[in-house]
C-alpha cells in the first residue's frame, strides 16, 4: 500500500463492510477523491449517488465483495492451521460440508468461545489482507495507513509524545 501526503484518508471501518458485504443487490465504489466508500442498491439512503458515480466513472473504483469462495478457503485453512484439538477440526471441516457452511461453521465454533475468538481475530486479518491487495493492485495511494497495520507502540508513543 502506497502512502501519500496528497492522497486521501480512507473510511477503513466501511471499506471493511463494502468487501465483506454478502448482499448481490448493494455495490460499493471508493471515492479516489475523498476516500470515502458509496453505497448504492436498492435502499440507498442518497439516491443521487448512482448518478454521481454515473457521472465521473474515473473518480470512482467499484468494490468487489469477497467471493463466498474465499471465505469459504479461510474457514478451511483456519481448521487446518489453527485448530489443534483434532475432534473441533473434524466438526469445523465437516460443517464445511453441504448448505449454509458460513452458518454452520459460526454454529460449530459456539463449543469453542476461545477459537472462536481466534476465528475472528483470523478472519479479521484476512479481510484487511484483501484491502490491503486491492490497494496495491490498483496503485491507488492513501494518507494514512489503515489502523490495523500500525504496531500497539505506535498509539502509546503518540499519546506520550503528541502526533508526529
Amino acid at each position: 500500500m502506497r502512502l501519500a501526503a496528497d492522497a486521501p484518508t480512507p473510511d477503513w471501518n466501511l471499506l471493511e463492510a463494502a468487501f465483506e458485504c454478502a448482499d448481490p443487490e448493494l455495490r460499493s465504489y471508493y471515492d479516489t477523491v475523498t476516500g470515502e466508500v458509496c453505497m448504492t442498491g436498492p435502499f440507498e439512503d442518497d439516491p443521487g449517488e448512482r448518478e454521481r458515480i454515473d457521472a465521473d466513472p474515473q473518480r470512482y473504483i467499484e468494490i468487489e465483495h469477497v467471493a463466498s469462495r474465499e471465505r469459504y478457503r479461510w474457514m478451511e485453512r483456519f481448521a487446518l492451521e489453527e485448530v489443534a484439538d483434532q475432534r473441533l477440526r473434524e466438526r469445523l471441516l465437516r460443517a464445511l460440508t453441504g448448505s449454509r457452511v458460513f452458518r454452520r461453521f459460526k454454529d460449530a465454533l459456539l463449543a469453542a468461545p476461545s477459537v472462536r475468538e481466534r476465528w475472528f481475530v483470523y478472519h479479521n486479518s484476512a479481510l484487511r489482507r484483501e484491502i490491503e491487495q486491492w490497494f496495491a493492485e490498483r496503485d491507488l495511494p492513501v494518507g494514512t495507513p489503515p489502523p490495523w497495520s500500525r504496531s500497539p507502540d505506535d498509539g502509546a508513543r503518540e499519546e506520550r509524545d503528541g502526533p508526529a
